[in-house]
């Protein structure tokens, strides 16, 4: 018997109940593979975190030795599929329909073709909030050693879902949110050409593998860049274990995971988007630390490990800071920040920064090899155009990465919302 139920938003029109189905009563397992070699390299199709299954190529590009694609499955349009193995974020794999062209997918995908007259597109959107996703998932697989999961296609079929009776709004739903999709790709589309835009210019706008001169300038500058040492450019080159021993920073020093007087920035935070959660210390310990004491846009770079040579901010935050370990505070009195900061950020600066890492297990520099590195700084007045510039840009990407999060942050209501 099945049970009966309605999302919290639907379009005008539409009172029935949503029904509750196993998957096995909408799809069955298809049959067809490329046997005959009819479909070649060019045709194998990728499962990815997008809404669609795209051309294997486009991220991986063609292979140069040929990759036989006897046994791999076909997919076609409005085909359902299951990926079967980890993609990032989702440990038992994604479930895609495929609303393009016919393809071929490995063997290790699961696909299923429709047995009822529904649009299959409303299944990948069901299945889309990882909520229902995991929800449906978990009861039925079992993650291998390798990290494949363990289920046969028919096992998959077991779990149900809710959905509209209606095809019409299956439909709705369908149009509604592949407009969304579309609005979506349109601003990341926007946003990733800034970022080249942007790109392009710390090739062009900073000199380059010993250039006196930028192959890109404003107008009304023309005179030779100057080489001049990090120690003359920056005058506060400092970091964590400045403030003292680590003895003394043991005894003087308290963390807490708990909101305190002071956040103690560190490369996780900057990872992290300075969303949190974050590292406190009480005032006493933010005294103690004075000497790496942090204010908005000051220049970091992380000093060790995987990342050591990574340059980046101290946030704008409403509470006082301080600088973590492993990273190096830099700050210039008679420079433009902007500038510098956009300057450690072109390959050429990342380069010279990454050149002071000694050969050992595990990657770093210190204060005093940063000190002797050698950059290439313009006037001071060329600095302000060009920090200028690139600050107003940076603004014009975060404007645009706010809007984008904030799409999908409504997708994500709607998917929840419009969803039994």
């Amino acid at each position: 018997m099945m049970s009966k139920k309605s999302p919290q938003l639907r379009f005008e029109g539409f009172t029935d109940d949503w029904e509750e189905r196993k998957l096995k009563e909408l799809f069955q397992p298809s049959k067809n593979k490329n046997n005959n070699g009819l479909y070649n390299q060019k045709d194998i199709l990728a499962a990815s975190l997008g809404t669609e299954l795209i051309p294997k190529r486009t991220f991986f590009g063609l292979k140069s030795t040929k990759e036989s694609v006897k046994n791999y499955r076909i997919v076609k349009t409005g085909d359902l599929i299951y990926t079967k193995s980890p993609i990032k974020g989702f440990p038992n794999g994604i479930i895609r329909s495929n609303k393009g062209n016919v393809g071929i997918v490995p063997p290790l995908y699961c696909v299923y073709t429709l047995q009822k007259d529904i649009n299959s597109s409303i299944i990948q959107l069901y299945f889309e909030d990882k909520n229902r996703l995991d929800f449906y998932l978990f009861p039925l697989v079992n993650v291998g050693a390798r990290n494949n999961v363990n289920i046969t296609d028919l096992e998959f079929l077991e779990g149900k879902v809710t959905i509209p009776k209606s095809y019409e709004e299956q439909s709705k739903i369908v149009q509604f949110m592949e407009q969304l999709n579309r609005t979506i790709a349109l601003h990341q589309r926007k946003l990733d050409l800034l970022k080249e835009q942007k790109k392009g210019f710390l090739q062009k706008m900073f000199p380059k593998n010993g250039a006196k001169v930028p192959e890109l300038r404003f107008a009304g500058f023309a005179d030779d860049w100057e080489q001049r040492k990090s120690h003359e450019i920056f005058q506060t080159i400092t970091d964590y274990v400045a403030n003292g021993s680590f003895a003394s920073l043991r005894e003087n020093v308290s963390y807490s995971k708990k909101k305190d007087f002071a956040i103690v920035v560190r490369l996780t935070d900057y990872s992290n988007k300075y969303k949190g959660p974050f590292l406190y210390t009480s005032e006493l310990g933010y005294k103690f630390l004075k000497k790496s004491s942090l204010v908005k846009g000051d220049i970091l770079i992380s000093n060790v490990g995987a990342n050591a040579g990574l340059v980046y901010r101290a946030p704008n935050m409403d509470v006082p800071m301080t600088l973590g370990p492993n990273s190096i505070l830099v700050r210039s009195d008679g420079n433009d920040t902007e500038f510098l900061y956009q300057m450690m950020k072109t390959t050429y600066g990342e380069k010279k920064i990454k050149e002071q890492i000694g050969i050992s297990a595990q990657p770093k520099f210190n204060k005093t090899e940063f000190r002797q590195i050698d950059f290439f700084l313009p006037s001071n007045d060329e600095q302000k155009q060009i920090g200028t510039m690139f600050s107003q840009l940076d603004k014009t990407i975060a404007l645009h990465q706010r809007k984008l999060d904030l799409l999908k942050e409504q997708k994500k209501g709607f998917l929840q919302k419009m969803f039994a």
